[in-house]
């Protein structure tokens, strides 16, 4: 299949002065002085998108999503390595930066559509339909001045997508508007993917990463950390950022977080079989009895609880159990629990979050995410998530 992207190796740096005295001493010895230091804002990011594929791109502030899509779009040049684009290119990095304010919505539409290559002809007929869409009312005839930024990027969103590009580089669109206009941001992005549009995707929101994307990128730090299925890698990355922020440093150091590293108790894995089983499995049929195994380790050989929580792919909380029902708290430096359970729920996809507490079991000391996915298979005729063991009898 044809790449409408590639890219290769590409990086971006920038040399770091601490005053404006040294980048003059090395302009004047001709860079026979150093006095700068550099920093990576992008290195050795590398992939392929394929025509009418979607690619997301995560990370969190400074890990180098805007860099990348500024050195696609032509508005930043590379340090090093190389990309190339095949088809024409249209962004929505900085909605509503090219309006003039004193312009009417209507002058502004007309006069940023000729900008996109868009005919006069065209506009003029698709003029309603344009403005519809930005839904600002009878404030198209007033000047840009007078609207709220959120009104300028709905109107920047609609005459940006007139352009109808093969390559379309997004960031954090759905971020624009209240929750009915990102709705309708979101059915048009769907409505261009299934036309064969090809998408570069940033955003935070994991859910429209998974439900736009084929694949996804996390970087961290300017760096790639991980590339493949979107579910994969934003779980990932959510466990990531929950470590970061609930300060369980072992998951955090794996992917370049500072921490104390393994010194503090931590989950290690977690692993779903059938029961009587060896192998881990990801596929099971409604009625088996399965096994839920959790390892933790902790240094400190201190006593603990753990658990794990159910939930259906969207989101909905099946069910949940902890070692505190049934055993009391376990000490060790790496101690496995075994949950054995029928599995009760119904065809679907589902994960496990796993969970590990203190000997109280008030205090969580480690979580991990949408740590396990799996499937259910069902050939019978009930429906929802759960198949209650119910007796009929006929009344009377």
């Amino acid at each position: 299949m044809t790449h409408a992207v590639t890219v290769k190796d590409l990086g971006k740096v920038y040399r770091m002065y601490p005053d404006s005295a040294s980048r003059l001493v090395e302009w004047v010895t001709r860079g026979r002085v150093v006095r700068h230091s550099e920093k990576w804002a992008l290195r050795g990011v590398s992939f392929d998108l394929e025509k009418g594929s979607a690619l997301g791109v995560i990370g969190g502030n400074g890990a180098g999503k805007s860099t990348l899509l500024k050195i696609l779009t032509g508005t930043t040049r590379a340090s090093c390595g190389g990309y190339a684009i095949h088809g024409r290119l249209g962004s929505l990095l900085e909605l509503g930066a090219g309006f003039h304010p004193e312009f009417s919505g209507r002058d502004n539409l007309y006069m940023n559509a000729a900008i996109l290559g868009v005919p006069k002809d065209e506009v003029r007929r698709r003029f309603e339909e344009v403005a519809d869409f930005a839904d600002i009312g009878d404030y198209i005839e007033r000047p840009v001045r007078t609207y709220s930024s959120g009104m300028a990027m709905r109107l920047g969103f609609a005459v940006a997508m007139m352009a109808n590009p093969d390559i379309l580089i997004l960031d954090e669109i759905l971020a624009v508007g209240d929750q009915h206009f990102q709705k309708k941001c979101f059915d048009r992005i769907k409505e261009l993917r299934n036309r064969g549009t090809t998408f570069l995707f940033v955003s935070h929101s994991t859910y429209h990463i998974r439900q736009i994307c084929d694949r996804a990128l996390w970087l961290q730090g300017g760096e790639p950390v991980m590339i493949g299925d979107p579910t994969l890698v934003t779980d990932e990355y959510v466990n990531y950022q929950y470590a970061l922020s609930g300060g369980q440093s072992a998951i955090a150091q794996q992917h370049g977080g500072e921490g104390a590293l393994a010194d503090l108790p931590h989950l290690v894995d977690i692993s779903l079989r059938v029961a009587g089983t060896d192998v881990p499995t990801d596929t099971f049929r409604h009625g088996d009895r399965i096994e839920v195994r959790i390892r933790w380790k902790d240094r400190a050989r201190a006593a603990h609880h753990a658990g794990f929580i159910v939930y259906r792919n969207d989101d909905t909380m099946c069910f949940g159990t902890r070692t505190t029902d049934q055993l009391g708290a376990l000490d060790g430096e790496d101690v496995e629990v075994v949950a054995t359970l029928p599995l009760q729920i119904l065809a679907g996809e589902y994960y496990v979050s796993g969970f590990l507490l203190d000997d109280s079991s008030e205090h969580v000391l480690d979580q991990r995410l949408a740590w396990a996915r799996f499937k259910v298979t069902w050939t019978g005729m009930e429906k929802g998530v759960f198949r209650a063991d119910v007796s009929w009898k006929a009344g009377g």
